[in-house]
Parts: C-alpha cells; sequence; structure tokens
C-alpha cells in the first residue's frame, strides 16, 4: 500500500476493497491497535483538561510544559498509530466508539463495511455518506435479496 498520508478514497485506482471475510480476518491486527489508541485518546483528553484549567488562569509552570509536552508526544504517537491502520487500506472513522470502515464494493456500488471496537467481526456495512446511523446488517443481506 502507499504511504502514510494516502487516505483513502474510491476515486483512488489502487483501493482494495475487501469482502466481509477479508475484513474480519484483519480484525486480530487492528483490534489491540484500536484499543489501544482509544486509551491514549482518554488520556489525551484528561491532560488536555488540565492544560487548560492552568492556562484559563494564567498559570506557565513546569508541571504545565512538562504536561503539554506530554500531550504533543501523546498526538504524534496517535497519529502514526492511525497512519499504520491506515496503511492496511482502512478508514479509521472515530476514536470514541472505535470506528474503522473498509472499503468494499456491492453490487457493483461502493460501501463501507463498518466494524466497531467490541465486536466480534464485520457484521454491517454502509454507503459512504451514510456512516455509522446508516450501518445495516450483513446478514439480513443474506436473507433479503
Amino acid at each position: 500500500m502507499a504511504g502514510a498520508n494516502r487516505t483513502t478514497s474510491f476515486e483512488d485506482h489502487d483501493v482494495h476493497l475487501f469482502t466481509p471475510q477479508e475484513a474480519s480476518k484483519l480484525l486480530p491486527d487492528i483490534k489491540p491497535k484500536m484499543k489501544e489508541l482509544i486509551e491514549k485518546k482518554k488520556v489525551v483528553a484528561k491532560l488536555h483538561n488540565e492544560i487548560e484549567k492552568y492556562n484559563l488562569f494564567g498559570f506557565r509552570t513546569a508541571d504545565v510544559a512538562e504536561k503539554a509536552a506530554q500531550l504533543d508526544a501523546l498526538i504524534e504517537d496517535m497519529k502514526r498509530e492511525v497512519s499504520e491502520l491506515e496503511d492496511l487500506g482502512v478508514e479509521v472513522k472515530d476514536l470514541d466508539y472505535g470506528l474503522v470502515d473498509f472499503p468494499a464494493e456491492k453490487y457493483g456500488e461502493k460501501v463501507m463495511l463498518c466494524w466497531r471496537y467490541g465486536e466480534p467481526e464485520v457484521a454491517f456495512w454502509h454507503k459512504p455518506n451514510e456512516g455509522y446511523n446508516g450501518r445495516k446488517s450483513l446478514r439480513m443481506q443474506l436473507i433479503q435479496p
């Protein structure tokens, strides 16, 4: 796959389209990274809030500078980890919910297979413009033509 700055879009001719089975096979690699990213995002939010409290009162201490350096390092680390995931051909959509989309095709139409951290397999899909709220079960598609 291409470098870290590559964004997955259907206009790219080299975008890998996943089957649900292929997407689910990647989950053992994706799950631990998403868990780590979700946890780091919580730490980032906590550090950010602590720094903002000090900034509101105009305090500049060595402690605040240290927290700011920790925050910057953590954010850079998270960017690198998201980039590593996206190099697999997936799109990291939301770290609060742990959402990952996999480009796919359904009856010739471009769609996204959708997985949320904690789900055992990739079992949902949505159109690119619908997002998480537009998720539909893949199992229903097997039952209903």
